[in-house]
């Protein structure tokens, strides 16, 4: 009998979340009906939270940053090797990854399920402890006794919300070695902030209940009593500060008012918790929120440190402003953490605010371990908007700067199970490309190094803007659609929506878009329309003429022809691997038909077609002629990209020993954490063994207290413990970030002078190209601006292939089907759907899967908020 293999690490971390959160389900039986003494100083109570609640969580949380790093290494290997390795018939979708409800997998709802079991045992406890005392006392009335018991049970379900609620945004949890991600655990984190929000008003609601029945509502809330009533005020400040998180927390505000939300969850959620403490300072209440602000103090400091140890502080940017695309490239004088397709930094400029802001990374670790490269879309973006003022910093002269910026993570939890499928398909809208570009260059690198025929296919149907943007990423679109390491396995069908801006047929780049080639649409039968269309051509042929720029007429379909003959040696066409021959069909591929008489041919615009346009012009007999004059002759004189396709090769992440650096990475991160938690949880055991009652008459806990000295002794006890301990975590946590930019500017020191004594290559090259720029704070980057310049050379590339209008969806989808991919009825395991970009692309691609009953397993990859 084969046993069940269990991941040893994985089954630590899984028993550390059960000791956690079994002694958060108990703890108010433990508060209510076991406990024998009402603890102020450090004891019993101290010893079974320490052992119970923040132990497992300190040791769950190290565990799971050790095994971070190794497990994303091993889970991006295996499902790269997936690619090319024969599908296992056992290997289908698991029960715990299923969909059902709501488009929720299960492992979502037995989360949510064990969530509703510990607010249900809150309640009941609360009822069992306290009910039968109050009905036993004459003086209480109903409306007293009912409103009691609703405040109790709101109070202590709210503060139980809060326990957990900080635990489902960290960015490396306990719970993504479970096999959940960020994106699946939000929405609870969000379910969970509204009922902190019913919880309190029904907690409200019922103490007003309870004094009303008294008449003592003016006498429990005013300002000069020092005794409970102030206490009373401050959690109403706290239900305020609550009321307008939920009101900025609401989809529709959120996301057309993001920089305000942002900035008000983080002020108000500060708000709140002071005023919770405050107004019931007792030490108890900390417990429930002690192991959630460690974490996530942990989780949003050190992967600063990492990155301030790694990256320099500056960012190198250039705005395309004729694609409104800006270009940021962070680089560091040593090989960085690896980062996997599908992970993503975040990047705070302080001239634009200290918000930080996620984005996709873009480059392929394995190519430069040294750097990471964004790009960010700033079209129709408003003044007051993050990436609005990014552009406006770069210009509009297509200049490199460089600005102060800080990094946050690399993070990503995309665990790359779709690469088992049989068929990926990914829908791509603008920028959102992003999200793929490492990933098609991991494939590709897996391919050549595996002697395995490819068994997955791949198809990339992306729309953009204008022709402009598909210059905008580099030479990506250029190099997957001519370089044969891609072409030969990766289908592509591009689609470009809206004109150009006049500008760009006038400007810098005009010279690089009009190489491209656009398939021919369906014809035109309406004369209006052929009119309009004609005096739009001869407006542009006017402007392109008027800024000196050579003008390319459009040739006709007869000379366009001759033209694609001249070029036919360089066809090259698709090949295919045996077991994708059932997905591949003739009515799936885009077919240039530069007659425009609907013939098949079999040449797709993805294939490796060399078309001889580049700088060439029609000449008046037919033949294909070179264009002579200067602007062509310059560009002619630009190595581009295409001369390097052949010969460079694509690394893979073991060519670039991302395992050897994970491991020192991990011990890294290991160090600062420990450092962290530790340091503040000594300060914190010290407050509380501190003996705060001065004279026995004045603040003795064992002697019946006015409520002056209970509030006393509630905020030396209880309050000068919990805030020292977040003073002591803010302090450490910047201390250790200035520690780790000094080692990083050492080490940069020390290599300097290690030039300087050996006599580099380096320091000759840059003392004989002159004097270096001395207002820079880091003239290592020099070499790196030119390395950079070097790559965004592809202007001259040109001849990308694609198709005028917008994707349809619809029938994407009708073809895929006809062709076999994703039929009802079948597995939706063996083709992967990626939506990727705005949120109503996103919504309208799983939309029309949906309506047209597409057995895929499809996974959404937008930038909502």
């Amino acid at each position: 009998m084969k046993l069940l293999k269990i991941d040893p690490l994985r089954a630590f971390i899984f028993f550390c979340i059960l000791v956690f959160y079994g002694y958060n389900a108990g703890e108010g039986y433990i508060t209510w009906m076991k406990a024998s003494e009402w603890i102020f100083t450090y004891g019993n109570r101290d010893y079974l939270v320490s052992a119970f609640c923040i132990l497992p969580v300190v040791l769950g949380h190290t565990a799971t940053i050790w095994g971070h790093y190794f497990r994303s290494e091993r889970e991006f290997q295996h499902g790269i090797q997936k690619v090319t390795s024969a599908k296992s018939p056992k290997e289908k979708t698991s029960l715990w990854e299923l969909h059902i409800l709501w488009g929720y997998t299960v492992k979502y709802w037995v989360l949510v399920g064990a969530v509703v079991l510990i607010q249900l045992g809150w309640i009941a406890i609360v009822v069992a402890s306290t009910l039968g005392e109050q009905l036993k006392e004459p003086v209480y009335t109903a409306e007293a006794i009912i409103g009691l018991q609703i405040g109790f049970i709101g109070g202590y379900n709210a503060i139980a919300c809060c326990g957990i609620i900080l635990f489902l945004v960290l960015r490396r949890s306990m719970l993504q070695s479970l096999g959940f991600t960020y994106s699946e655990v939000l929405p609870l984190h969000r379910w969970l902030g509204a009922l902190i929000f019913f919880w309190s008003c029904l907690h409200t609601v019922g103490y007003i209940m309870y004094y009303h029945s008294f008449d003592m509502l003016a006498e429990e809330f005013n300002f000069y009593d020092i005794g409970r009533s102030t206490m009373n005020i401050m959690g109403c400040i706290a239900l305020a500060a609550l009321g307008v998180l939920a009101f900025f927390s609401i989809p529709y505000v959120r996301r057309h008012y993001y920089g305000w939300f942002i900035g008000l969850h983080r002020y108000m959620t500060v708000i709140f918790f002071v005023g919770t403490m405050v107004h019931y300072p007792y030490n108890a209440l900390w417990y429930y929120l002690l192991p959630n602000v460690i974490l996530f103090f942990v989780d949003r400091f050190v992967p600063k440190i990492i990155q301030a140890r790694t990256l320099y502080p500056e960012a190198s940017i250039t705005l395309n402003s004729d694609a409104d695309i800006v270009k940021m490239t962070f680089s560091g004088p040593e090989p960085m953490k690896p980062y996997y397709p599908g992970d993503y930094i975040l990047v705070s400029v302080p001239e634009l605010g200290g918000v930080y802001h996620p984005f996709t990374i873009a480059s392929y670790w394995a190519e430069d371990p040294c750097s990471i490269t964004l790009f960010i879309r700033t079209y129709n973006e408003n003044k007051a908007s993050w990436t609005g003022g990014l552009g406006r910093l770069c210009g509009k002269e297509d200049k490199r700067i460089r600005v102060k910026a800080d990094v946050d993570g690399c993070f990503g939890d995309r665990r790359h199970d779709y690469l088992k499928s049989d068929v990926l398909i990914m829908f791509v809208a603008g920028a959102a490309i992003t999200t793929f570009m490492s990933l098609i260059k991991a494939i590709a690198a897996q391919i050549a190094s595996s002697n395995a025929p490819l068994r997955i296919q791949l198809h990339l149907i992306c729309t953009f803007r204008t022709r402009s943007e598909l210059h905008a990423y580099g030479s990506f679109l250029h190099q997957i659609t001519r370089d044969p390491r891609f072409t030969s396995w990766l289908h592509v069908e591009i689609y470009v929506s809206r004109p150009d801006k006049p500008q760009t047929l006038m400007g810098a780049h005009a010279h690089v878009i009009k190489n491209d080639i656009q398939v021919p649409g369906p014809s035109i039968k309406k004369e209006k329309k052929k009119r309009f269309q004609s005096l739009r051509r001869t407006g542009t042929v006017l402007k392109r003429a008027f800024s000196g720029r050579t003008i390319v007429e459009k040739p006709s379909a007869a000379n366009e022809k001759k033209a694609v003959d001249a070029a036919a040696p360089a066809i090259n066409p698709l090949s295919f691997s045996s077991a994708g021959d059932h997905v591949r069909n003739e009515s799936i591929d885009t077919v240039i038909d530069l007659n425009g008489q609907g013939g098949k041919t079999p040449t797709s615009p993805t294939s490796p077609v060399t078309f001889a346009m580049d700088h060439n012009v029609i000449t008046e007999d037919g033949k294909l002629g070179q264009d002579t004059t200067a602007a062509a002759a310059a560009a002619r004189s630009i190595p581009t990209r295409s001369m390097t396709y052949e010969t460079k090769r694509l690394p893979t992440f073991q060519d670039a020993n991302s395992a050897s650096l994970a491991t020192k990475y991990a011990r890294l991160d290991l160090h600062t954490t420990v450092i962290m938690i530790v340091l503040p949880l000594g300060v914190w055991y010290i407050l509380r063994a501190i003996h705060w009652e001065g004279s026995a008459r004045y603040c003795d806990v064992m002697q019946e207290m006015t409520q002056t000295q209970m509030k006393i002794c509630y905020g030396t006890y209880a309050t000068i413990p919990e805030f020292g301990h977040v003073m002591a975590m803010a302090l450490v946590s910047y201390v250790v970030m200035w520690l780790a930019r000094r080692s990083l500017f050492r080490s940069l020191e020390a290599s300097s002078l290690k030039d300087l004594e050996s006599g580099s290559s380096s320091s000759a090259s840059s003392s004989s190209n002159g004097k270096k720029d001395k207002n820079l704070p880091y003239p290592e980057l020099d070499l790196e601006d030119e390395k950079l310049s070097v790559e965004d050379g592809n202007w001259d590339d040109g001849d990308v292939v694609f198709s005028r209008g917008r994707v349809n969806v619809k029938q994407v989808i009708a073809k895929f089907m006809a062709g076999g991919v994703g039929r009802v009825g079948g597995d939706p395991g063996d083709v992967a759907v990626f939506g990727a970009g705005p949120e109503a692309f996103v919504e309208h691609c799983e939309k029309q899967a949906k309506a047209a009953k597409w057995a895929v397993d499809f996974h959404r990859e937008t930038w909502a908020p």
